[in-house]
């Protein structure tokens, strides 16, 4: 009966320290732009992301080998942000998703608290196996205020991508250059954009097809105006441990995504 009952304590604290993977109970030094999870097909992650509340808004591939889903779920959507869709790379080796938690502290900063979309990540966890960091880490201090260095753009350094009336009629209409449309609850639109194939390379320029999860680029409706993050900006967000060597090899891609997300508001 006794080793009955120390099975069944064991058994208990092993399924608990299982589910609890992240402990948001204390706020990390670093912390991972992306988790890693080992490699599924498309269609099982498509089948259990859908059984965990999340909604896929839209398959791409911006580089060979690699599917993007992108999805949302009611607790991102209340953000309002560009955080209110994340994206998950499938490849062949593993599985790839945008890290809920580093992207809460970079975009809503002092307004976020550490494990804010705890729910959000344990359904992550649920649907895709247990979660790892990925080596793409920076200090979760300097999240709110992100930069790659001194003078480049930070999260407020939006880039006004056009201006007039119907803007919303144009991506919501059947666009090519438009991968997927959301209306957050306060009334913006949110849209991710199919870039051209010559500007995708980027992702091989700097060996990193692996993170082809920071696509497809987003822009925002606001009424009479639409904006985007500056790519200097998100970039460096989406890979922290880019070298300014590496930065430099890559110097025109920022106005070549520019000019891609200008086409679908033509």
């Amino acid at each position: 009966m006794k080793k009955m009952l120390t099975l069944c304590i064991t058994t208990a604290v092993i399924l608990t320290t299982n589910a609890l993977a992240f402990d948001f109970g204390k706020t990390p030094d670093k912390i991972s732009a992306h988790y890693v999870t080992p490699a599924q097909s498309v269609n099982d992650v498509k089948s259990k992301l859908t059984k965990n509340g999340f909604k896929i808004l839209a398959t791409t591939t911006p580089i060979a080998g690699h599917k993007i889903l992108s999805i949302t779920n009611d607790e991102l959507k209340a953000t309002n942000t560009y955080m209110a869709v994340i994206n998950v790379n499938v490849g062949a080796k593993e599985v790839r998703v945008q890290n809920p938690s580093y992207l809460g502290a970079a975009y809503l900063g002092d307004k976020y608290k550490y494990g804010q979309f705890k729910a959000t990540v344990n359904a992550l966890e649920k649907a895709l196996g247990s979660l790892k960091g990925s080596n793409q880490k920076t200090d979760f201090s300097d999240l709110a205020e992100y930069h790659f260095m001194f003078g480049m753009p930070k999260l407020a350094d939006t880039i006004t991508v056009k201006e007039g009336k119907g803007l919303a009629k144009k991506v919501t209409a059947k666009n090519k250059y438009v991968a997927y449309t959301l209306t957050l609850p306060n009334g913006l639109i949110l849209v991710g954009h199919n870039l051209k194939g010559e500007t995708n390379k980027f992702l091989k320029t700097l060996n990193q097809e692996r993170n082809a999860q920071l696509l497809p680029y987003q822009s925002m409706v606001y009424g009479n105006a639409v904006q985007m993050l500056d790519p200097k900006y998100y970039l460096a967000l989406s890979l922290p441990l880019l070298s300014m060597g590496e930065f430099m090899k890559i110097a025109s891609v920022p106005d070549q995504i520019e000019k891609d997300i200008k086409r679908a508001y033509k």
